[in-house]
């Protein structure tokens, strides 16, 4: 995050809505900051409004905080919990492999189909490696690629989030300058980042085939690979243009570039084949996490074997302790299990329920006459401040009033609703349509009570 932006969350902060009591979710924080920075365990949760909450427990699309306060919950973990919070197979599954072990530096008969179940539904999976985090598994594709390619440069997009290491933490949130090529200039997000990996990174705007190709032409022996998000997740839910991604797709096979999604919001959330197979454009690797464990920390790179087949001889280094531990593999089955089942109907089911909410939202925002853009699929859509009808790529997305958003939530969270703090929803297979119609009866009176707010304000 920017600076910019942590001052604009922290400042949101010191407005706490009067009538919902939050005691015991301020004093644990106080606590916690005697011994942790910032009172929480990764940045991303410094910025929720109005600070950083304390949660008791949850349920289904509920979640029950110290207080006791309730809440309708579309942040679901900020994506993991696609099955809604405590979901009993998985849980089953998750408590059976604890009586069994939790380690053993050994495989199981989980990984295996755990591996083979993601062959079956991912369009490019032909091989499978699993991590625990998905910051480590686009490292690992970035090294496969790099390996397969020969090639030391990555293309990445402005505005995109592909984890938090030096090798990528560029231009998520912070405007660059254009150069001749149709790069922009590489910026580092945080502080202490290692600032020679930026030699290695090139930056353009995404949804502008255009402008992949300029870059590919002018590095066309250097690139080993572009990354992206499918659906820019990060920035205001945003879809790619008609024809964008395979226009992408032909260029990196023209220029011999490994083209890499980054599936980890995406991935088993928007389709069953992530973006993938929702959008019909395959690429050559893809990493994928969250959704595909309902909350037990499982990531992984999938994508073409041939790609794999340095890691098999031991040549490309892929490790980690905790790959593909049992419990983890559990729930992953289990998940998957799930997502594949008919009679479960878990996109069908997200498909209505996230159409009626976001479309109610969309309606409530028009008549309440405010500057407010919902955009995105029924399963994932994001709302923002913002006069903008559309927006496209990052430039769109900066425009977007992010300290009025940030006023904005405390309003919904006080009437029993919580979301993300960019603004971003996401839907589970447990949300109900009595969910969403509560859940727009309330952003409507938010809308109308920020209102109010605003021009006492004024």
């Amino acid at each position: 995050m920017s600076t910019e932006a942590h001052a604009v969350a922290h400042d949101a902060a010191t407005t706490v809505p009067a009538d919902m009591s939050w005691d015991g979710s301020r004093q644990r924080l106080e606590r916690a900051k005697r011994v942790t920075p910032g009172g929480v365990h990764t940045n991303i949760r410094l910025y929720e409004q109005p600070f950083p909450l304390f949660i008791d427990r949850g349920e289904g699309s509920r979640l029950w905080d110290v207080d006791g306060n309730q809440y309708i919950d579309y942040v679901l973990a900020n994506g993991p919990m696609l099955l809604g919070h405590s979901p009993r197979p998985v849980v089953e599954a998750v408590k059976a492999q604890l009586d069994r072990g939790l380690l053993y530096a050994a495989q199981t008969d989980l990984e295996i189909e755990a591996a083979e179940r993601i062959v079956e539904i991912l369009p490019c999976a032909e091989n499978v490696r699993f991590n625990m985090t998905g910051t480590e598994a686009v490292q690992a594709a970035l090294r496969i690629a790099r390996a397969a390619t020969g090639r030391q440069k990555v293309l990445i997009f402005q505005g995109h989030y592909d984890g938090w290491a030096d090798s990528v933490l560029w231009n998520v949130g912070t405007p660059s300058t254009a150069r001749p090529d149709g790069s922009i200039e590489p910026v580092p997000e945080s502080q202490g980042i290692e600032l020679a990996v930026g030699r290695d990174l090139i930056v353009t705007q995404w949804n502008d085939p255009d402008l992949v190709e300029s870059v590919l032409a002018a590095h066309r022996d250097e690139i080993a690979a572009v990354i992206m998000e499918p659906i820019m997740g990060n920035s205001g839910v945003i879809p790619p243009r008609p024809g964008y991604l395979q226009a992408v797709r032909d260029l990196c096979t023209r220029f011999g570039v490994v083209l890499i999604f980054d599936e980890i919001i995406t991935g088993f959330r928007v389709g069953q084949g992530g973006a993938q197979g929702r959008l019909g454009v395959t690429p050559d690797l893809c990493v994928f996490g969250k959704a595909v464990a309902s909350g037990m920390p499982v990531a992984g790179v999938a994508g073409r074997a041939d790609l794999f087949a340095e890691i098999g001889t031991g040549k490309v280094m892929h490790a980690g302790t905790f790959n593909s531990y049992p419990p983890g593999m559990a729930a992953c089955v289990a998940t998957l299990r799930i997502l594949t089942d008919p009679a479960w109907d878990v996109y069908g089911t997200m498909e209505r329920v996230g159409t009626r909410l976001r479309d109610g939202l969309a309606e409530a925002a028009r008549m309440s006459g405010l500057d407010v853009l919902v955009q995105g699929l029924p399963m994932v859509f994001n709302t923002s401040f913002t006069s903008l009808t559309e927006i496209v790529d990052h430039r769109g997305a900066i425009q977007s009033d992010v300290p009025a958003l940030r006023r904005f939530i405390p309003h919904l969270l006080r009437r029993g609703v919580r979301i993300a703090g960019r603004g971003n929803w996401m839907l589970s297979a447990a949300h109900t349509i009595d969910d969403a119609d509560r859940t727009i009866e309330a952003f409507a009176g938010a809308l109308e009570a920020f209102r109010e707010a605003e021009g006492k304000r004024a």
